[in-house]
């Protein structure tokens, strides 16, 4: 019998190594519609990560108290009640008067016993943080390694409005509202990050108007109707100072501040042309699963809300380790 070269080899076991094609499998029918069960899937893939991760958790916990149970000889049920004493830092009389200062509008004055409530509640709330402490030094000093992976969402769609080179290692896609709040105030930790990253970063804008911004729709169409004469962005950053004037009169007027071509700009808002672009990434974005706004997809990996720098530093250093 005549030897297979190793080439041809490789490739016949690389074959026989690929996964099976995934059947389409329906998961509801409608008339000629069909909604496939990997679709669902997809949908929901960030909340089956959250579930497998608490239970992942609370057994890794549940494991580490039974080791150190054995280790001091402690019942299990007392273990974390006596350690966490070692993280404990007292409240003091300072740390009361300033929290009632901060809350006196809150705090009922007619109310005798309220110091001594107030120093319980801080006293709970420092005992919850020795707890964290107590459990972050168990994950350190047993060397815990978690190797669940955050799920990577297939993003697609028009990647037109961006910033940041084309072959960027680290592609951050925002679904954003302009009348949304938790929108404006990400707008300061998206800059933070350009100015950190630099070109290892690429931005892409989605429209994403949630159906209770009865003025967002329109104030997405303006800034699409802007982008025809090349003002994307300085119209997306002017919306987000001023969004709390987003009638039809004010984005006019935003585009004859920014020295748009009025006449063009006006034409492009009343004609609603741009409205099909700004439905089309919605849908994009309910494929994806999403829900509320500002919702961020680093490389595939999605973030939620007006989270902090740190949040996204983590997911992105991580994404620019070599693999």
């Amino acid at each position: 019998m005549k030897k297979i070269k190793g080439s041809l080899l490789s490739s016949l076991v690389a074959l026989l190594l690929l996964p099976a094609p995934v059947l389409a499998e329906p998961a509801a029918r409608v008339g000629d519609w069909t909604l496939d069960l990997s679709k669902v899937d997809s949908m929901i893939a960030g909340q089956v990560y959250e579930l497998r991760m608490e239970k992942v958790e609370a057994e890794v916990l549940d494991h580490l108290l039974e080791l150190e149970s054995k280790a001091n000889k402690i019942p299990k049920d007392q273990i974390v009640d006596k350690m966490a004493t070692k993280y404990l830092v007292p409240v003091t009389a300072e740390q009361v008067k300033q929290f009632m200062d901060t809350n006196k509008d809150k705090i009922p004055g007619n109310d005798p016993g309220i110091k001594e409530k107030v120093q319980t509640f801080l006293e709970s709330q420092a005992l919850k943080q020795a707890k964290s402490k107590y459990h972050e030094d168990l994950a350190t000093r047993y060397k815990v390694e978690l190797f669940l992976e955050e799920p990577r969402y297939p993003v697609t769609g028009p990647q037109d409005l961006s910033t940041g080179p084309a072959n960027a290692p680290v592609t951050i896609t925002e679904f954003s509202d302009f009348e949304c709040p938790y929108c404006r105030k990400a707008q300061a930790v998206i800059k933070q990050l350009k100015e950190t990253y630099g070109d290892k970063l690429r931005f892409v804008f989605r429209h994403y108007p949630l159906p209770f911004h009865k003025l967002a729709p329109k104030a997405s169409e303006a800034a699409m109707c802007a982008n025809e004469q090349g003002k994307f962005w300085p119209y997306h950053d002017a919306l987000f100072v001023e969004s709390q004037a987003l009638t039809a009169e004010a984005l006019k007027e935003l585009a004859k501040k920014l020295g748009l071509d009025t006449a063009k700009f006006d034409e492009c808002f009343n004609s609603g042309r741009q409205a099909a672009r700004v439905s089309s990434d919605s849908a994009d974005g309910r494929q994806l699963g999403i829900s509320g706004t500002p919702t961020f997809f680093i490389n595939g990996v999605k973030l939620v809300g007006a989270i902090p720098l740190d949040a996204f530093k983590d997911v992105i250093d991580r994404e620019l380790k070599p693999k």
